[in-house]
C-alpha cells in the first residue's frame, strides 16, 4: 500500500488532523491499513482502531479486517484536497469552531471553498446531532457539488442541492437556476468562505457568478458566519460577496489586526478567534 503523505515528522497528533490525513489517503488509495496509519502518523494501533471505529459510525468509511476502505466512488470528490499549503492547520481550526456553532435540526447553508468544505465535513459528521422521530438531524443546503457529496453520505442529514451550472475548479453551482432555487429556501445559519476579507471591500471572491448565489443565500439566513484564516485579511478579489457588517459572526485563525477588530466591534459582529 502507498504511504500516507507526508510522513511522520510533521504528522498531526490531534484527532481532527489525523482524520483529515486518513480521509485524504482514502480518497487516493481507496483502502489503508491500521499498521500503515500507525507508522506514518507515529501513533499507536489502538488509537488508529478507535479512529477507524468512529469514522465508520460517522459513515465516512467502512472497516475491514486490519484496515478501512472508502465507501463510495464519489468520495474522492468530497475528500481530496486540491492543494496542500501552510494554512491547512489554521483552516481546520476554523472548520472545527464553525461546526461547533451548529445546533440540532438546523438548516445550514455553505458556499464553496476549502474552508467551507472542511466545515461541512465536520458538521455532518457530528454524532451528537442524531436524527429523532424520523426527522433529519440537519438540513444542509449546498451551493457546491463536493459539499453535497459530504452531506448525502449521511442518512441522518437531509441534503438540498441548488441547481445551476457547476464551476470546474470550485465545484460551485451558479447562474439563474441556482439563484431562483435559493429564493424559495430559508436558512438558520449560512457559512461563508472567501478569498479576501477587507474592511472597505468586505468579503470577496474571484467569480461574480459565485458571489451572486452566495449573496442570495446570505439574504435568506438568520445567522451569517464568515470563515477565514489570517492570510485572507487585507486581500481584495474581483467580486464582492458582502460587507463585513452583514456578518453576525466571524471565525478566524491567526492574528487579527487591531483595525479589523475595532471595525467588527463597531458593527457588532461576534469575533471567534481560534
Amino acid at each position: 500500500m502507498e504511504s500516507i503523505s507526508p510522513a511522520a515528522p510533521d504528522a498531526p497528533k490531534d484527532k481532527s488532523g489525523r482524520w483529515d490525513r486518513v480521509l485524504a489517503a482514502l480518497a487516493r488509495h481507496k483502502s489503508i491499513s491500521v499498521g500503515e496509519v500507525a507508522r506514518q502518523l507515529g501513533i499507536s494501533e489502538s488509537t488508529v482502531r478507535r479512529d477507524f471505529a468512529e469514522m465508520e459510525r460517522a459513515q465516512l468509511a467502512r472497516r475491514t479486517h486490519g484496515g478501512i476502505v472508502a465507501i463510495d466512488v464519489a468520495y474522492s470528490l468530497a475528500t481530496t484536497p486540491r492543494d496542500r499549503d501552510e494554512t491547512g492547520a489554521a483552516r481546520e481550526r476554523v472548520a472545527a469552531a464553525g461546526a461547533a456553532l451548529v445546533g440540532p435540526r438546523q438548516i445550514v447553508g455553505f458556499n464553496g471553498g476549502r474552508t467551507t468544505t472542511s466545515t461541512a465535513r465536520r458538521t455532518v459528521s457530528r454524532t451528537d446531532l442524531d436524527a429523532h422521530d424520523g426527522k433529519p438531524a440537519l438540513t444542509v443546503v449546498c451551493a457546491a457539488l463536493n459539499i453535497a457529496t459530504e452531506a448525502v453520505l449521511r442518512p441522518s442529514v437531509r441534503t438540498v442541492v441548488l441547481g445551476g451550472v457547476a464551476e470546474p475548479y470550485s465545484f460551485e453551482l451558479t447562474g439563474p437556476l441556482a439563484t431562483a432555487t435559493m429564493r424559495d429556501l430559508w436558512l438558520d445559519t449560512m457559512f461563508v468562505g472567501m478569498i479576501g476579507l477587507d474592511i472597505q471591500a468586505g468579503l470577496t471572491c474571484s467569480s461574480d457568478a459565485e458571489a451572486s448565489v452566495t449573496r442570495t443565500m446570505i439574504g435568506h439566513s438568520r445567522r451569517v458566519v464568515g470563515l477565514a484564516t489570517a492570510d485572507k485579511v487585507g486581500v481584495r478579489a474581483l467580486a464582492a460577496i458582502c460587507p463585513l457588517a452583514t456578518l453576525t459572526d466571524l471565525v478566524i485563525a491567526g492574528e487579527v489586526p487591531d483595525s479589523l477588530r475595532a471595525h467588527l466591534q463597531e458593527e457588532q459582529v461576534r469575533l471567534h478567534e481560534v
